[in-house]
């Protein structure tokens, strides 16, 4: 492991060495300690041609990888296998299209990866979290790409879920959607795309269990 970088309370981003091994932005990893003999999948969150895999990782209550992976310091060692998955980008269309990514919490990871490794990106992500401080490294995309609803907000302010940004929004119906999070969100932001005259063929999804 290179380092642990702490975004909030019960997030941080987990940074390791680089396998010698093809990657793809988007893919993810198998990755856990020889202690525990157990391991998680997660996306990448850095560049694809990065010297090093960055993680998006959050802590579960009670979990086994995601709380001793948070406690680990430089000098321990990690496991990773991969990588693994195809929720990439068709390298002929990264310039050719736009984008619009879709994510609930740590389900920004990819996009992410997406919009490091591809500085030309035409996109936008509308990011569904908690609270002000789960906006994880938002200085890291164009100005006005980053559009975050927060259910929680601090000092009495109405929140704002993603699934209804997403109702009140205008869509481009050429532009491809890609997914990421749990499956309600998932489902509920199909349904609203379809029914802004999305196709289904420009749809997209990863689904957190």
């Amino acid at each position: 492991m290179i380092h642990n970088r702490r975004l909030s309370d019960n997030t941080y981003c987990l940074r390791t060495e680089r396998p010698d091994v093809k990657i793809r932005a988007g893919q993810c990893f198998s990755v856990g300690t020889r202690d525990l003999g157990i391991n998680r999948e997660y996306s990448m969150y850095s560049a694809a041609n990065d010297e090093f895999i960055d993680f998006l990782i959050r802590e579960v209550p009670d979990g086994i990888i995601s709380p001793r992976l948070g406690s680990c310091k430089n000098d321990d060692l990690i496991e990773i296998g991969g990588p693994y998955g195809d929720f990439c980008l068709n390298e002929s269309s990264v310039v050719a299209n736009s984008f619009v990514f879709i994510a609930t919490g740590t389900g920004i990871a990819p996009f992410h990866s997406f919009v490091q490794t591809y500085p030309e990106l035409k996109y936008q992500i509308f990011h569904g979290i908690r609270s002000e401080n789960e906006k994880y490294d938002e200085d890291h995309y164009k100005v006005g790409s980053y559009i975050p609803s927060i259910s929680q907000p601090e000092g009495g302010h109405v929140g704002e879920r993603l699934t209804s940004r997403l109702q009140s929004t205008e869509l481009d119906t050429q532009s491809l959607y890609y997914l990421c999070g749990n499956r309600m969100m998932i489902t509920d932001a199909i349904a609203i795309l379809r029914g802004k005259g999305i196709p289904g063929s420009s749809i997209f999804t990863e689904t957190f269990f």
